[in-house]
């Protein structure tokens, strides 16, 4: 359990990691794109093409493991809270399961499309042609490792009667944990 903890938690730290790289290299292209614009009258060629494509997918599917890992996804528990502790693992659980069931269906379907769109080596137009293939597959490693740390959780619940969904309070303990 300890390398499987040890490598969800490296995975979806090297994700995280790998999205803002990306959201920090969208900031700069972008200042670069308004400066050239503003300057020099030349805007960058396919600026928005590369930043939907590549910057955007990245910044949005790669961090989903860490917002699971901090349990910072949105959650309607408001009747949940009203259970006994042990009712409310087992709906967790089944939440568990049923987020499993769905992440890993998209991270097969998207690694599908991901495979496909690399072997017609996909391409979008615009002002230039721009290669799409590669940013789809940050989708199934997104999805992929989500279903991982939901495993994760749902394991540790059922193992540990403590175990709680709830995200720290930042002002009462700092920073959740990476």
């Amino acid at each position: 359990m300890r390398a499987f903890e040890s490598f969800t938690r490296w995975l979806a730290n090297g994700l995280a990691l790998i999205a803002a790289a990306a959201l920090l290299l969208m900031m700069l292209q972008t200042a670069a794109d308004v400066f050239m614009n503003n300057a020099m009258g030349r805007p960058i060629e396919g600026n928005l093409e590369i930043i939907s494509v590549y910057h955007m997918v990245l910044v949005v599917f790669l961090p989903l493991a860490m917002v699971e890992l901090r349990h910072e996804h949105i959650n309607a528990d408001l009747l949940v809270r009203t259970f006994a502790p042990a009712l409310q693992r087992a709906v967790y659980v089944f939440g568990a399961l049923v987020s499993m069931a769905f992440f890993g269906a998209l991270a097969w379907q998207t690694w599908q499309d991901a495979v496909a769109a690399w072997r017609i080596d996909e391409v979008m137009m615009g002002s230039i042609y721009v290669p799409i293939w590669p940013a789809k597959f940050a989708l199934p490693l997104g999805f992929a490792a989500i279903t991982l740390a939901t495993l994760l959780h749902m394991l540790q619940a059922l193992r540990d009667p403590d175990f709680s969904p709830t995200p720290a309070d930042p002002s009462i303990d700092g920073p959740p944990p990476a």
